[in-house]
């Protein structure tokens, strides 16, 4: 697949790579790379200029925008939140929900814990963005209500590239306990985020420069493990 936003500057330039069912895909690189076009590109937002985007076997242009995002859901770094309790945002985008499924989804999302130690618990109202939250408990949140929706594709869309450590580390929990069920895709801003990924595609001006686990890109490729040593440092 090639891109370009403008006729000046080619964002992708004939990427190719393939993800399976239940696989866990994490794309790394510097900033203005292009990993944000992928996930663009993936929800039909633009069309590529050569190439194609295949879901199960079929072109993307052949599908209507509305079931590629319904069977896809976005966690952002900044997700939007209502001003109504935490019950009430789940129920958004499941009306007949039943305490079990959000019981259930709030623990797979590792949100269970902080909502019991509300004085209100699920019925705590939580601010116009969710203002009353950190970053972290907005972004649990938002994984609940993707679980809730059962989209088969997950994308994380730099979703922990402002948080601190230990949240960061909650998030990661929550990726894991997913694993292996859904499709997950990761843009990550912290090479920590994607470790135990089944797959990390490195992304370099455009271009797939390199593909492995964590482990082999460090043996094999210069590029990822100069980027894992600079953060370490």
């Amino acid at each position: 697949v090639s891109f370009s936003y403008t006729d000046e500057h080619q964002v992708l330039k004939d990427i190719s790579f393939k993800i399976k069912a239940n696989e866990t895909v994490s794309f790394v690189g510097k900033s203005g790379s292009g990993k944000s076009t992928i996930f663009n590109l993936m929800n039909k937002l633009y069309t590529v200029d050569n190439g194609e985007i295949l879901l199960d076997g079929i072109n993307i242009n052949l599908l209507d925008k509305d079931p590629i995002r319904n069977n896809m859901s976005i966690i952002t770094q900044s997700p939007y939140i209502f001003n109504m309790s935490i019950r009430d945002n789940l129920k958004i985008v499941k009306e007949d929900m039943t305490e079990e499924e959000m019981m259930k989804v709030s623990k797979i999302a590792c949100l269970h814990d902080f909502v019991k130690r509300l004085p209100n618990g699920y019925d705590t109202i939580v601010g116009e963005g969710g203002l009353t939250l950190s970053g972290g408990e907005r972004q649990r949140l938002a994984i609940a209500r993707a679980l809730l929706k059962k989209t088969e594709i997950i994308l994380f869309d730099e979703a922990t590239s402002a948080l601190d450590n230990e949240t960061q580390e909650q998030i990661q929990t929550a990726i894991n306990n997913m694993k292996g069920k859904y499709t997950i895709l990761i843009i990550a801003h912290r090479l920590s985020t994607v470790i135990d990924s089944d797959k990390i595609i490195l992304i370099d001006d455009g271009k797939v420069i390199d593909v492995g686990t964590h482990q082999e890109l460090l043996i094999n490729s210069k590029t990822y493990k100069k980027l894992y040593e600079k953060e370490l440092s």
